[in-house]
């Protein structure tokens, strides 16, 4: 791949050989010379690209030559070159060791076996050169500590010891962008050229500036490589020095952001974050500080504020071009008002020189609102003639104490009152205001009224309102303004006018009912409104009786005359608002009737009762006859079924064998609490004395002897030093001895029986793999017991 990369950018740099024909199936690019020394052999690039659609082939031969040259290594044969490939080959050129240094030359043809018409022929002249020897007076790889934004003069002295005299062209080589020059170079090209005689020296002087620390680069000990080329006259050779700058450690810090003021509440805390970043190029520790006049610390108190470090971290550093945010905290007084400015210096540590400071600043912010509501709505009605209070409820949503004031606009319907004193209220806290409404004398009922609460400063300020709406509540009062009763042709009648004295048109309900059943109406007025085929009317109904009107209507009730006793007759009437169904108005006339005369048929009636019973009674049975003896060929039939299962079970279970009960493990245990044996009772051992059994155990075991002294822990301590020593002498032996024994060749070789295995083995695992058995699918016996039935 690199080769063919660099092909492609062959193609570029060298020319283009001219072609004598006009369809050109190849570019070659061939060098128009090459230096040579006598007695040496150079190799010679020949590159080439396919330019056609198709693949084609050439030839290269030696067209002529000089006598003191030798080419060899050219192709024999036809060379194959793909549709747009690219291609290159070497060949040795030699010079012999009687050349003269003068420039000679060798031409090749070059031929394309498709198209025939088409050739090239090229000349490469051949320089043969003096051999040159150029020395620079420095090796390879020295460094320099340079600072930034500093012009760095160096100078390094170059020797020619060829025997010849040569004319040097001096330039720098580097990937840095870092300015340079030579001191001489007149015309601005970055190369100098220079006269060596034979054996002679000189001073290469140039310079280099060195760029600020941007971002915390180029790093302390670091920079960019150059290499200082020097190409002789004689056989274009090139000499080199290679050396690179370092920069020198820079500690620097500065403020990249900080957030805009701080805006805090009264008594309330803040913090503002400010970025700081370490603009050197070195780690380095931060060191930041707050001033205040003649203060300077990590923390100032000062006019009833407290201004605070936070998340400096000075203990931790900062690699270069690392960044941090730290917080400035502000406690701010109880007060609606106050700013408070504050500088903040940061600067790397112990290098006050390197400081900054930026400016910031805190303030009270003073936020004045409120919100006004109602907590309940037990003024939607308010009854005639009274005043109602309706519950206000302010709360003081900023963030200090607040005076408000509450005023009524737009009110009608009805007359509202509110407090027009100052309310104080500290931040977050609220107030219940009474509002008094109140109806107007003599007010229609359900007249509407509203009005607007406002909530204002003591400035004035509108900071929030609300609607109340409400209604007159409507009154009901009817007055039994006339009502008679009489009674006539064995009817008790009545006669009633009813008058509405409420605050607003109305209508009743108007029922009737009476103390014993018999025969009775309304005789309702012409705008009454009853139920439609009703031959009594036992209730109406009127609408839209306007305040002050007045209406008549009539009932009567049939007297009993079939009762055993005498008693007395009530027709109670009774009317209900259709404002208030809950407040009836009432109304009872009564009149007293005879007992009914006694018949000869009346002595019969407990015959006459007890025949009909008995009627009735074979009546129903007669009815129900299908089912009852549904119900009890069913009875017979289950009682039937119970006694054959039952037989059923009885004889299974003799001739089922009988079956010991399975004993579970968890049972062992109350075996221990069948007693198969006596117990055997304990025989109580002699008693032998204290004194006596210590003189038996001394006999046997001598006296005692005295415990041995404790060994010194350092002593002890001293011991495992030397017995580790030695363990580790010991394990260090033998990772000696193994290592000699890897390096001698004495290392594990594999066993010879171990061969490679085959990568195509199949392993077999049915032998070893169990087989699951299906097992038979066993239905369950049917349970002949549910089919008794």
């Amino acid at each position: 791949m690199r080769r063919i990369v660099a092909i492609l950018i062959a193609t570029l740099v060298l020319p283009s050989i001219s072609v004598s024909a006009s369809d050109t199936p190849f570019d070659f690019f061939i060098d128009e010379e090459v230096v040579i020394h006598p007695d040496e052999t150079v190799q010679f690039r020949i590159a080439w690209h396919n330019i056609v659609g198709d693949e084609r082939h050439f030839a290269i031969s030696l067209n002529n030559s000089d006598s003191n040259i030798s080419v060899e290594d050219l192709p024999i044969d036809w060379t194959r070159v793909g549709s747009g490939r690219l291609g290159e080959m070497m060949i040795n050129v030699t010079v012999l060791p009687n050349s003269n240094y003068e420039t000679i030359s060798f031409g090749l043809n070059i031929t394309c076996q498709e198209v025939p018409d088409w050739s090239i022929i090229h000349d490469v002249d051949v320089i043969v050169s003096r051999w040159s020897n150029l020395n620079f007076g420095a090796n390879d790889g020295s460094s320099f500590y340079v600072q930034q934004n500093v012009n760095t003069s160096l100078a390094v002295n170059i020797s020619n010891n060829a025997g010849f005299d040569d004319l040097i062209k001096v330039r720098m080589n580097t990937n840095s962008n870092w300015q340079y020059g030579f001191v001489g170079d007149e015309n601005n090209d970055d190369e100098v050229h220079i006269e060596l005689d034979d054996g002679e020296y000189i001073f290469i002087n140039f310079w280099i500036i060195t760029p600020s620390i941007v971002d915390g680069a180029p790093l302390a000990g670091t920079g960019p490589t150059f290499t200082l080329e020097a190409e002789s006259n004689l056989d274009k050779r090139v000499e080199s020095w290679t050396f690179s700058l370092e920069m020198q450690t820079f500690h620097n810090m500065t403020v990249d952001i900080v957030d805009d003021n701080l805006s805090i509440e009264p008594g309330d805390d803040g913090r503002l974050e400010v970025t700081i970043r370490n603009n050197g190029n070195v780690d380095t520790y931060l060191d930041a500080s707050l001033k205040l006049g003649n203060l300077n610390d990590d923390r100032i108190e000062a006019e009833n504020w407290t201004v605070a470090i936070f998340n400096a971290f000075e203990f931790q550093s900062l690699e270069p071009n690392e960044s941090r945010v730290i917080e400035i905290g502000f406690d701010a007084p109880n007060t609606n008002a106050g700013t408070f400015d504050v500088e903040l210096i940061v600067m790397p540590q112990s290098f006050p020189q390197r400081a900054s400071s930026v400016m910031i600043s805190s303030v009270i912010d003073w936020q004045r609102s409120g919100t006004i509501s109602t907590n309940n709505d037990n003024c939607s009605t308010v009854q005639w003639n009274q005043t109602c209070q309706q519950s206000i409820e302010i709360e003081n949503t900023g963030n200090f104490f607040e005076n408000f004031m509450l005023f009524v606009i737009d009110d009608s319907g009805m007359e509202f009152e509110i407090t027009s004193e100052p309310i104080g209220l500290s931040k977050g806290s609220s107030a219940s205001i009474p509002l008094n409404m109140t109806t107007f004398d003599g007010a229609e009922g359900l007249l509407p009224a509203s009005a607007t609460v406002q909530l204002k400063l003591e400035s004035g300020e509108l900071v929030d309102s609300i609607s109340i709406s409400s209604s007159t509540a409507p009154r009901v009062n009817w007055l039994w303004e006339n009502a008679a009763s009489s009674v006539t042709s064995n009817r008790l009648e009545v006669v009633v006018t009813m008058r509405n004295e409420g605050n607003t048109a109305d209508g009743l309900i108007v029922r009737m009912s009476s103390s014993y059943f018999t025969e009775m109406s309304f005789i309702p007025p012409n705008n009454a409104i009853i139920e439609d085929g009703t031959t009594n009317i036992r209730s109406f109904e009127v609408i839209d009786i306007e305040k002050g009107s007045n209406f008549t209507f009539r009932a009567w009730a049939e007297i009993p005359d079939d009762q055993n006793s005498n008693d007395e007759f009530y027709l109670n009437i009774t009317a209900h608002s259709r404002l208030a169904e809950e407040n009836p108005f009432y109304y009872s006339a009564n009149t007293s009737f005879d007992a009914a005369a006694k018949t000869a048929d009346e002595e019969n009636s407990v015959v006459n009762s007890l025949t009909d019973f008995v009627a009735t009674f074979f009546a129903i049975i007669w009815a129900w006859k299908w089912i009852i003896f549904a119900t009890l060929v069913s009875a017979l039939m289950i009682n039937k079924s119970l006694r054959d299962r039952q037989s059923r079970l009885e004889y299974a279970a003799l001739n089922k064998p009988p079956t010991d009960a399975q004993e579970q493990p968890e049972d062992w245990m109350a075996e221990f609490a069948n007693k198969k044996q006596s117990i055997p009772e304990i025989t109580e051992s002699p008693q032998i004395p204290s004194e006596v059994f210590t003189g038996m155990f001394q006999a046997v075991g001598g006296e005692r002897k005295p415990s041995a002294q404790p060994v010194d822990s350092q002593l002890v301590g001293a011991a495992s030093t030397v017995l580790d020593h030695h363990d580790t002498m010991a394990v260090k032996t033998k990772l000696d001895d193994l290592a000699s024994d890897i390096a001698e060749g004495e290392i594990s070789k594999p066993h010879s029986a171990n061969v490679a295995l085959p990568d195509d083995i199949v392993p077999v695992t049915a032998r070893t793999v169990p087989t699951p058995k299906n097992e038979p699918d066993v239905r369950d016996m049917l349970d002949l017991d549910d089919l008794d039935l």
